[in-house]
């Protein structure tokens, strides 16, 4: 920060110093529990612990809540029966604790609670920060946490040897980034059955090594704060609802009729001693979740799991999703070898996502019973509270497939995509919170993400490009993006305490960009990746990352200084407000003076005029760097313009936001083909790029479910906080249509019929609003109205 206070001097210190480092009321106190863990000696580099703890209640209460932490993740039952799993991602600074009341769980008498704890070492996926496998729980219960507080009840552990690992390259083949790790294989001979359950012998069990007492985050300690900084869960807990069954596809080797129908009617399957069958199962759309396989007798037999979003040709392309003749199945893959009891269930650590799911079954000398196979889901338990209705079935499947979409890239975090990855990306996240914020009115997982990405800024000034991630990465341009994204939530919800705490992160962001800036306030050479979208440009970032002169990202930096000015304004640091509101014009005067080609009415993507991208012509749009009188003619050249890098499924976002600007908003629902095209390919999720695709699944690539009701419906913000509303629609081709957007007073509703020019409102209790339409402005009153023109 030394460079700031030289050139902006002492005021910027004091600033800097009020807003860093002002007092808060962290008034937490050490926890009356301790990190329980074994010696480094005793735990393999892929580690699955069970912990149990038995204690006497006397008399049930009617609320018994425990705070627990597990790293990376814990699974907790109370008398055998499971409660729940977490705790909710976050990193070692901020690492978050789950609250659980585990009441409903007790009798009278004898009781267990029972974890299973696990770090995988090498195989952790790149989301989870691991400091080395502990857990600690508490209860403030002072008649009861003397039993059951780590470091103070009767805890015992046990180092689960079933467990291994099964690794790409080795056990299975992916095609692609792959940041989940590897599979599992449990040796069911080795597990220790049913040592959830209160009659459980664990005898052999050992005491484990008691660690620091917890540390929340913020606590005081004269010497060193602890390792870990314990803060509490601020999203619910995840949606675990059953899924449905799968059917089978496929069948081979000792498969037969009758087990087809004791499989469809729900009754167990043998299969014979000394055979092999493959069953193919199909899902018919994608989930995530954990699936559970119970089996009986068939000591020895071996169960190979292999799950899949899709089929691949010899070719390694998908073609359509639905056909399976021809195609072969890769992916993560599970193993089961059977201990030979009665009812062993088998399932993971750590969720799976499929479409398809290949069940192979080699049995040894004994019959294998399948008893039973269930799935339950593991996404974030967003509720759908918008709504987009037209005359046309193609509207209401893309937005299925999109809510789809937008749920399985949802759970403890947004993620870019549920198979894959499962990171969470500032440049996914932004499109993700906002089909939150209209789909479903919940901003939890929004700050969820805005607060993470803060606590990933590193000591040079911008955020890492995902987080939580064990697994450092910089795109630089996603800083900016998450700059838009606190604006976004700045105008959909009133929580200018929130907002404000991150104006020093939005300063940081802006000051480290500046500071790249050449004499001719165009950007120059940029450390790390500017990746900005999958275009054919060299690593996806733009002409002149390298040498200097990128005007799409220096037009994205005007973007987001642009959306930070209302920002310092509001929380009066006008001091930024007047410096950043001068740079801007400065870079904007510059970019149009030595970018802007005159003869072709485009901006181009550096000064040179080698080369032109939709991009460049987005964010001059957006900026306002050509003139809003000149932006209707310029967004109709930046998309009939043939030799223009062209925005993919991504960045379509932002097309659709010069579109609006510019007076083209019914762009959008005129040109939904790339969506209609996954459908025709039996995608149930839209997919990360339109054509040549790693991830069916990327919530970046759902924006129609925000699309439809912000720009098609026209409901958006007028001011900050959302304390009023501006409708205006962009209905295209369509004459009639309706929409609904739940907004923090209640939910907002419109009606359209554009044949007979109509317009049927309702707005919340206490909101007004505006109605525009072809340059008329109608006032909207709280309450039902109908607007004719």
């Amino acid at each position: 920060m030394a460079f700031l206070i030289k050139k902006y001097g002492p005021s910027l210190l004091i600033w800097g110093l009020v807003c860093f480092f002002s007092p808060n009321t962290y008034a937490q106190e050490f926890w009356e529990a301790q990190w329980l863990s074994l010696p480094a000696s005793e735990l393999p580099d892929y580690a699955v612990v069970h912990a149990r703890n038995s204690f006497e209640v006397n008399s049930i209460p009617e609320k018994l809540n425990i705070d627990l932490a597990a790293v990376i993740r814990y699974k907790l039952y109370v008398n055998g029966i499971y409660v729940g799993q977490g705790p909710a991602n976050n990193d070692l600074e901020h690492y978050t604790f789950d609250t659980h009341d585990i009441a409903p769980y007790l009798q009278q008498g004898r009781n267990v609670i029972a974890l299973t704890v696990f770090s995988l070492g090498e195989m952790n996926p790149v989301r989870y920060h691991d400091l080395g496998l502990r857990f600690i729980l508490r209860t403030h219960d002072d008649s009861i946490k003397d039993s059951i507080n780590t470091g103070r009840g009767n805890w015992k552990v046990w180092v689960d040897k079933s467990y291994e690992a099964t690794v790409r390259g080795k056990d299975f083949e992916i095609l692609g980034y792959f940041a989940m790790g590897g599979g599992e294989q449990i040796d069911g001979g080795k597990y220790p059955w049913r040592w959830q359950e209160i009659g459980f012998d664990d005898k052999d069990w050992v005491i484990p090594r008691s660690g620091d007492r917890g540390g929340p985050y913020g606590h005081k300690h004269a010497y060193g704060h602890a390792e870990i900084s314990l803060s509490p869960r601020d999203i619910p807990m995840m949606n675990e609802e059953e899924e449905l069954r799968p059917i089978v596809r496929k069948a081979e080797g000792s498969w037969n009729e009758e087990n087809l129908g004791n499989w469809n009617s729900e009754k167990p399957l043998r299969f014979a001693p000394n055979t092999e069958t493959s069953i193919l199962l199909d899902q018919k759309y994608l989930s995530k979740g954990h699936t559970f396989f119970t089996f009986s007798g068939g000591k020895g037999s071996k169960v190979e799991v292999v799950y899949a979003e899709t089929l691949f040709k010899e070719d390694n392309t998908q073609g359509n999703r639905n056909e399976i003749d021809g195609k072969r199945i890769i992916g993560q893959t599970d193993r089961y070898i059977m201990g030979g009891g009665d009812g062993e269930s088998y399932s993971q650590l750590l969720p799976r996502t499929w479409r398809y799911i290949q069940v192979k079954v080699q049995t040894g000398e004994q019959e294998l019973i399948w008893d039973n196979y269930f799935a339950h889901k593991f996404i974030y338990p967003f509720q759908q509270a918008g709504s987009f209705q037209t005359p046309f079935k193609i509207h209401e499947d893309i937005w299925e497939v999109g809510w789809r979409t937008a749920l399985l890239c949802a759970d403890e975090t947004y993620m870019d995509c549920p198979y894959y990855e499962q990171l969470q990306y500032i440049g996914d996240t932004r499109v993700q919170a906002l089909i939150s914020l209209y789909a479903a009115g919940d901003d939890r997982l929004m700050k969820n993400a805005l607060r993470q990405f803060a606590h990933s800024i590193t000591d040079e000034g911008i955020a890492q490009s995902r987080y939580p991630s064990n697994l450092r990465q910089m795109i630089p341009p996603y800083s900016l993006f998450w700059i838009n994204m606190l604006h976004d939530y700045y105008m959909h919800r009133e929580d200018p305490d929130f907002i404000r705490q991150y104006i020093p992160q939005v300063a940081s962001i802006l000051f480290w960009f500046e500071q790249k800036l050449k004499e001719d306030h165009i950007l120059g050479p940029m450390p790390w990746w500017s990746y900005t979208d999958v275009t054919g440009w060299e690593m996806s970032s733009p002409p002149g990352f390298k040498e200097g002169g990128s005007v799409v990202m220096t037009l994205q930096f005007l973007y987001a200084i642009q959306e930070a000015l209302p920002l310092f304004e509001e929380f009066e640091k006008t001091h930024l407000s007047a410096h950043f509101s001068a740079l801007g014009d400065k870079i904007r005067k510059s970019v149009y003076s030595k970018a802007w080609d005159d003869n072709r009415k485009l901006m181009a993507d550096k000064p040179s005029k080698e080369s032109y991208s939709q991009h460049a012509n987005i964010f001059a749009i957006l900026t306002n760097t050509i003139v809003e009188e000149e932006q209707h003619e310029l967004f109709q050249g930046l998309i009939s313009e043939e030799d223009l890098a062209k925005a993919n499924i991504y960045f379509r976002f932002y097309l659709t936001r010069a579109a609006q600007k510019s007076g083209n908003g019914h762009y959008f629902i005129n040109n939904l083909q790339t969506w209609e095209d996954m459908l025709a390919l039996g995608l149930t999720t839209f997919a990360e790029h339109e054509n040549k695709t790693r991830s069916d699944c990327h919530a970046w690539s759902a924006s129609p479910n925000f699309e439809f009701i912000h720009t098609v419906c026209g409901i958006q913000p007028k001011e900050n906080f959302f304390k009023k509303v501006l409708i205006a629609p962009n209905p295209g081709h369509l004459s009639t249509f309706e929409g609904s957007m739940p907004h923090p007073k209640g939910v907002i509703a419109v009606n359209y019929d554009f044949e007979n020019n109509t317009a049927d409102i309702k707005l919340p209790a206490g909101l007004e609003g505006e109605f525009l339409w072809q340059g008329k402005s109608f006032f909207l009153k709280s309450g039902s109205q109908q607007i004719k023109w």
